[in-house]
């Protein structure tokens, strides 16, 4: 369990060491996170709906047609 409170502070120094050697692309990553913390809610819901709206389905789906040729009716719908 010791070896545990090692690995996190080598992990910590790892990611700062690999921040200061490419900090020509952390700090405008995170410049544009901390900007996107500015966008209001009602966008982000806009913008999920404008990505979700072409794979939503339009028509009903078909009903299932048994052997004795009537439609299916499932007990959570009744």
């Amino acid at each position: 369990m010791a070896e545990l409170a090692i690995l996190i502070v080598a992990f910590f120094f790892g990611a700062v060491t690999f921040a200061w050697t490419h900090a020509w692309l952390v700090v405008p990553v995170m410049v544009a996170a901390w900007l996107l913390l500015l966008v209001p809610s009602r966008t982000w819901a806009n913008i999920r709906t404008a990505i979700a709206t072409p794979f939503r389905r339009t028509n009903a789906p078909a009903p299932v047609v048994t052997l004795d040729k009537r439609p299916r009716v499932l007990v959570h719908s009744r």
